[in-house]
């Protein structure tokens, strides 16, 4: 019998789960796309296609037990308890003038408004706001989280301050729970608490020790570092780490998707060398590697130009054909969950095997 954590990741436009084990074989795959993924109650479908992930990733498996499942998904989203959805990449300009200053970290808060703002009705008659993939688990388990990666994330979602500041009721917000956190049954299977994509993301490229670097490409397009201490500079967006005492600086590429080939790579030179010059104003060393992630992990011809334009080795996952970190995130915070590791960190570092690429 092969145990394994079924690992599902909410994305914009479908729902990819696999089933993974606790040295990181990703037993199978699949992606569910959503049939109305711009509907404004895109969450309601969210269970269907988990039910039909769940199918397909174990269909003909009757060797496999699943041990764990591990829930992520896009952010900052914001769930209503009926389902209504303000996706990460919706406009909230018209609530940001307005924002008090005590709340304006919070990526949350301007979609909050903008629900409040935009949905009146739909608003009276709400119990409780999810920041995203929490309200799957909740309609699997019947219990209502808050997935809050690491404690220093709390300006970047919200606090007392924060929501007295905005004339927010704070019952509506579920209590905080961690990443690798068990959050509940689903027919009898604990179900843990993944997080944002970019957060798993990174757990999943290993990108959880200062120094490493990696690059998360898709629509758009992330470059991450982590550090040990917070690095500012032009272009650069400091958060913690989901690690206590290290951080995490992003440099974003968000119309990588939409760019040609030579402007992406010069996109993202770019952002290395910002990168670069405020890690060395800080006083950190610069690594010589960089862990890729998304679409481009297959890409030869790609990662070849980000090679030799960057001076970089780059690194892939050793199964080359398997692109989402962001399972393989939830697959350590699943068994750490469980206990078989002692922590994120530890998980990583047996879950997540990367290997440098071969020049063609």
């Amino acid at each position: 019998m092969v145990d394994a954590i079924l690992c599902v990741d909410i994305g914009t436009t479908s729902l990819k789960a696999g089933l993974i084990t606790a040295v990181g074989e990703v037993v199978s795959f699949c992606a569910v796309p959503f049939e109305e993924p711009h509907d404004r109650f895109v969450a309601c479908s969210w269970y269907n296609a988990f039910l039909q992930a769940k199918e397909e990733v174990t269909r003909g498996l009757e060797d496999v037990q699943i041990s764990g499942i591990c829930i992520s998904g896009n952010g900052p989203t914001v769930v209503t308890d009926c389902g209504l959805t303000f996706r990460w990449n919706e406009d909230t300009s018209a609530v940001a003038a307005d924002i008090p200053e005590a709340a304006r970290t919070s990526l949350f808060i301007p979609k909050i408004l903008s629900i409040k703002n935009q949905f009146p009705q739909v608003w009276k008659k709400t119990k409780l706001l999810f920041s995203g993939p929490e309200y799957l688990i909740y309609v699997l388990t019947g219990k209502a989280v808050t997935i809050l990666p690491e404690e220093r994330f709390e300006k970047a979602y919200w606090n007392d301050e924060m929501l007295a500041a905005c004339k927010i009721n704070k019952k509506l917000f579920p209590a905080f729970v961690k990443t690798g956190a068990m959050c509940g049954l689903y027919e009898n299977c604990p179900v843990f608490a993944g997080g944002p994509d970019f957060v798993v993301a990174l757990i999943g490229t290993g990108t959880l020790v200062s120094g490493r670097l990696c690059d998360r490409c898709g629509s758009s397009e992330g470059l991450n570092l982590c550090t040990d201490r917070p690095v500012t500079g032009q272009g650069l967006r400091t958060l913690p780490s989901v690690v206590p005492g290290l951080w995490n600086v992003s440099y974003l590429i968000p119309d990588s998707g939409e760019l040609s080939e030579n402007e992406r790579l010069a996109a993202v030179e770019k952002g290395v060398n910002a990168l670069k010059a405020a890690a060395g104003s800080a006083g950190l060393s610069f690594p010589s590697e960089m862990a890729v992630t998304g679409g481009q992990t297959n890409d030869e011809l790609l990662l070849r130009e980000k090679e030799q334009r960057l001076g970089m080795k780059i690194l892939r996952p050793v199964d080359n054909h398997f692109v989402h970190s962001e399972l393989l995130g939830d697959a350590c915070a699943g068994w750490s969950g469980l206990g078989t590791y002692e922590s994120l960190p530890a998980a990583a570092e047996k879950i997540v095997r990367m290997r440098a690429y071969e020049n063609l």
